[in-house]
């Protein structure tokens, strides 16, 4: 009978468009269910592999936090270095306290704090010593100059910070300026001046005098931008000139100063930067505005009188 023959093409499994060998023909079966298991063990693998990055991940997080807010806090706080103030003061504005996070500490905010609160601080680093103690690295800054202001003076460092706003008394070694107005100042703050270009050199000259580790200036005068010039020790004038090489004409001076100290520590005179690269000394007076001092006369008369006895 017709209509009794079994029909087979109901056991074709029609595969999806994919599923087919390197030649183009379809797989099999167990070729297919192969294939499915081989994607679905990677794709686990995949999640198992990012499942665990993200565990390690929040147990990170959590272990920072716990480390940033609970374990390693602030027991101690060592002060090193300061000569200008002393420990409890600094402790008492420097911004951080018993039982803050030793690890959130800011370097730059201690030192920020520090410097504007206590002017005769120059810089600050800091050092943690785990688990619980910071110490506080301060470096101290010092009068660089002198402004004649209203009867007292005006302390500056190199930089133009101003470090006190009504000093009474000019410690010795610390130059007067003169030449020079003030527009304004405040204590911690860089000052400004009425003419920018006569404070610029001022700043580059203080700057300079600093490096070379001249000590003993008793008066700068920067009235004449072209003809700069300085008083050492009440004794010898040094004519600077211009700012044109300033670094390296006040280089000069210090190692011309040092060499006549050798010679003779009471000379006067006048020494001469003006002459690049030569440094001419002149021994003799000189007309300055600032008075030579009782102590350095007589200390020149007694090494005037040393010499004659000895001739």
């Amino acid at each position: 009978m017709a209509n009794g023959k079994k029909n087979n093409t109901s056991n074709i499994i029609k595969l999806p468009t994919g599923f087919t060998g390197a030649g183009g023909q379809q797989l099999s079966r167990d070729e297919v269910r192969s294939r499915k298991k081989k994607r679905l063990k990677r794709r686990r693998a995949i999640r198992k592999a990012l499942l665990s990055f993200v565990l390690l991940l929040v147990v990170g997080i959590i272990g920072l936090v716990l480390a940033l807010t609970v374990f390693f806090k602030v027991d101690t706080i060592k002060v090193k270095g300061s000569k200008a103030y002393p420990q409890k003061i600094i402790l008492e504005n420097c911004g951080v306290e018993t039982g803050d996070s030793l690890l959130l500490a800011n370097e730059e905010q201690i030192a920020k704090t520090l410097t504007a609160s206590l002017p005769f601080v120059g810089s600050v680093t800091i050092e943690r010593d785990l688990p619980s103690t910071l110490v506080i690295n301060v470096t101290d800054t010092y009068s660089a100059a002198a402004i004649s202001y209203k009867g007292n003076f005006i302390l500056l460092n190199e930089n133009g910070k101003v470090l006190d706003s009504d000093a009474a008394i000019l410690s010795e070694g610390v130059p007067v300026v003169t030449g020079i107005e003030t527009e304004s100042f405040k204590e911690s703050e860089t000052i400004t001046f009425k003419t920018k270009e006569n404070g610029d050199i001022l700043i580059e000259l203080l700057k300079a005098v600093t490096k070379a580790g001249i000590t003993g200036l008793t008066e700068i005068d920067v009235t004449d931008t072209s003809d700069i010039f300085m008083i050492y020790n009440d004794r010898i004038k040094i004519l600077v000139g211009s700012s044109v090489n300033l670094e390296t004409k006040i280089l000069r001076a210090a190692a011309a100063i040092e060499r006549e100290n050798e010679i003779n520590q009471y000379e006067i005179g006048v020494l001469d930067l003006r002459t690049e690269p030569k440094v001419y000394f002149k021994a003799g007076d000189y007309e300055t505005t600032t008075a030579v001092t009782e102590e350095t006369t007589e200390k020149l008369n007694k090494t005037q009188e040393k010499t004659t006895n000895e001739q």
